[in-house]
């Protein structure tokens, strides 16, 4: 296999010398220090997107439908993602929605990935030695293990283990660095398409995972051209089959992208332009090199992007394009170094450049594996220095009090932010403290209304007012369960007006309606109801609303056609077969009322009203088979009513069964001896 001189000169970690730490030792104390590190973050909430990914995602909760793992619901954070989806479910089988046992499974993925960053940085920084036959293995494994323990504690990546849903960010670094360290064995093995072939399964899992993903097979190739070989034709020479595995990749991908917001038909529910999500990248990348550096005002949630200005923008613009400039040099002319900028851009791209996530304007968690490159360039940076020291002993301790300062400062820093991911009061309110949005003060509203503190949430709500769709619906819905309905009904009519095409837009006409039912206007609730079925024609809901309001403007022709059509939706549901039997039997249609009623009781066998109701349309028709049918049925839930049994009695006598008739009005009188039905039908059957 052809190399380049510089990497053939490089010692390897099978060429460690014997003063090397045992790499067990170091594994197992990145095991411990991300134990260590995230103890205190197994208590946290659900947050945010957690609800859609684990308390509303149905996929998860059968393990032995893979179909349905493998494709979970639209417009989910796990939409497109099997792997991770695949991990909640999991989850989900062992222990429900404990959040525990979800916290418990980031932090060790979290730890897993670190310890394959150590694996992936053992293989590099032997080969960005250059110049030297030999080099100090313990300096580099110490370097090593540096890297990987200050990206294992660094703050910025908190928010990827505490927020349960951004284990996609975690899954995704896992196998990501998992193909790139498989694809360095493959170098020295003398079996090498077995690790090629473990190279290609972490990368399917890495895509699987997020689509961030597609990056691999670049940042593969750049590692072989700046650490093994001297040119592309070489590496292509050498490892077209690994990099043909990898890319192999991409047809998974191709299969799930269409149910990914950026291809499918709905996409997100927010829209912005490229050039606008663009402008706002500047100065984000900007504040993450900051965060890397000094992580002391973090933020759980960044909101949309809101208004920027060209001139705003510019000097962070150009800031960002001038390192991206540097890199392009350094990738020609130090290929070694220049490597870990291409690493830093090319990973941070899918969602910090022209691809818009109208969602959120920036993420802490998007510099899960830009942070790598960052801490290695630092770390490689900090052993430059200290080997300008004198002494090979001195630099050593040096060296690791370094190391040991810097983990310990870090560490603590993670440990009290996990603090703050601790409860949704405290994780909300620095976020406004920090970076204040609307979407910020309507998660607020939510925990200050769980708290019993519903003046302040309401207080938050109107701060989000003008920005946000979700605010005014909120405040709307919020106003209306406390009684308020004259002024939900004002904030109802705004929230239609100003967002009629608002995704929650039928459950908001639907409140609305309610609203309008309230305050007697049953005319406004019809036309919001008709509103929704014109919207969702299979909606059953809105068909029994459409029934009570034409029930109260006294046209019960229409309202019972109205329920009609909710049972031909929905064939079980309760309130449309109530309704519907109330208004048939009204009308004088005893057949169509007890079709209804048995309809109804065979749903909720457990209405006795609705069953007493169905006997007696049976009696009044002599239908004293389905009386008897019906009375049996009753009484396992009335088993001490005299009337039942007079009932029985009385379908048995009618049908000509003297013996258990008897029976029957025995156990009526037995039950209330002064039953004057009961004593006569005994009589008259004497």
């Amino acid at each position: 296999m052809a190399r380049s001189r510089s990497a053939a000169r490089s010692p390897t970690p099978a060429q460690a010398s014997p003063s090397s730490p045992t790499p067990w030792l170091a594994v197992l104390a990145l095991v411990i220090l991300g134990v260590a590190v995230y103890a205190n973050a197994l208590g946290g909430p659900f947050l945010l997107d957690d609800h859609r990914s684990i308390r509303e995602n149905t996929s998860i909760q059968d393990l032995g439908n893979l179909a349905a793992i493998l494709h979970p619901p639209v417009q989910s954070p796990v939409t497109g993602r099997p792997v991770p989806n695949l991990a909640f479910a999991l989850n989900y089988a062992l222990g429900g929605e404990a959040v525990a046992g979800y916290h418990a499974a980031n932090i060790a993925m979290h730890i897993l990935a670190a310890l394959a960053i150590f694996g992936l940085l053992r293989r590099t920084l032997p080969r960005m030695v250059e110049g030297e036959s030999t080099a100090p293995s313990a300096s580099l494994d110490l370097a090593a293990l540096a890297a990987a323990a200050l990206w294992l504690v660094h703050p910025l990546n908190s928010e990827s283990v505490n927020y349960v849903t951004q284990r996609t960010e975690s899954l995704l670094g896992l196998f990501f660095v998992t193909a790139l360290w498989a694809s360095t064995r493959a170098l020295d093995s003398r079996q090498p398409l077995r690790w090629e072939l473990a190279a290609m399964l972490a990368a399917f899992c890495a895509v699987g995972s997020k689509e961030t993903a597609l990056t691999l097979p670049l940042v593969l190739v750049l590692w072989d051209r700046a650490f093994a070989f001297a040119s592309l034709g070489e590496a292509w020479a050498a490892r077209k089959r690994l990099y043909l595995l990898v890319l192999a990749s991409w047809l998974l991908f191709a299969g799930f992208a269409r149910e990914l917001p950026f291809f499918a038909e709905k996409g997100f529910e927010q829209h912005v332009s490229r050039w606008a999500y663009l402008l706002h990248q500047g100065p984000m990348v900007l504040r993450y090199l900051g965060l890397t550096l000094w992580p002391d005002r973090l933020v759980f949630d960044y909101g949309a992007p809101g208004a920027l200005t060209l001139g705003a923008a510019l000097p962070a613009v150009l800031a960002v394009a001038g390192l991206g400039v540097l890199t392009l040099v350094a990738l020609v002319r130090w290929p070694r170094l220049g490597f870990w900028g291409a690493w830093f851009f090319i990973t941070l791209a899918p969602a910090s450049s022209f691809i818009p996530i109208p969602t959120e304007v920036g993420a802490e968690r998007r510099m899960y594996l830009p942070l790598i490159a960052v801490l290695v360039l630092a770390v490689w940076l900090v052993r430059g220095l200290l080997r300008r020291l004198p002494a090979q002993p001195l630099r050593t301790r040096a060296g690791w009090a370094v190391a040991v300062i810097a983990v310990v400062a870090l560490g603590g820093a993670t440990a009290a932010r996990n603090r703050d991911y601790q409860d949704g009061l405290t994780i909300w309110q620095t976020s406004l403290d920090r970076w204040p949005q609307p979407r910020a003060h309507e998660h607020m509203s939510m925990f200050l209304r769980d708290a019993g503190r519903l003046d302040e949430s309401l207080a938050h709500l109107r701060l989000a007012l003008p920005e946000s769709p979700n605010a005014r619906h909120a405040l709307a819905s919020a106003l209306l369960e406390r009684g308020e309905v004259q002024e939900s009904i004002t904030h109802f009519r705004e929230y239609l007006r100003q967002w009629p095409g608002d995704p929650h837009i039928i459950m908001g006409r639907e409140e609305f309606a309610v609203a309008l039912l309230q305050a007697k206007d049953a005319a406004g609730a019809a036309e919001q109801f008709r509103a929704i079925i014109a919207l969702d024609p299979k909606y059953a809901r809105a068909r029994i609303g459409l029934g009570d309001a034409l029930i109260k403007l006294n046209q019960p022709a229409a309202a019972r056609d109205a329920y009609a059509e909710a049972v031909r939706l929905q064939p079980g549901n309760l309130a449309a077969l109530r309704n519907l039997s109330v208004l048939q039997r009204g009308s004088g249609d005893l057949v169509g009322a007890i079709s209804s009623l048995r309809g109804l009781v065979r749903a909720e066998p457990r209405d006795v009203q609705a069953r007493q109701q169905l006997i007696q349309l049976l009696l009044a028709t002599r239908d004293f088979a389905g009386v008897e049918t019906e009375v049996r049925a009753l009484l396992p839930f009335t088993p001490e009513d005299p009337t039942a049994y007079n009932l029985l009695g009385v379908s048995l006598a009618s049908q000509s069964r003297v013996g258990p008739a008897r029976d029957a009005f025995e156990k009526a009188l037995a039950l209330n001896p002064n039953d004057p039905q009961a004593r006569a039908n005994l009589a008259r059957l004497r």
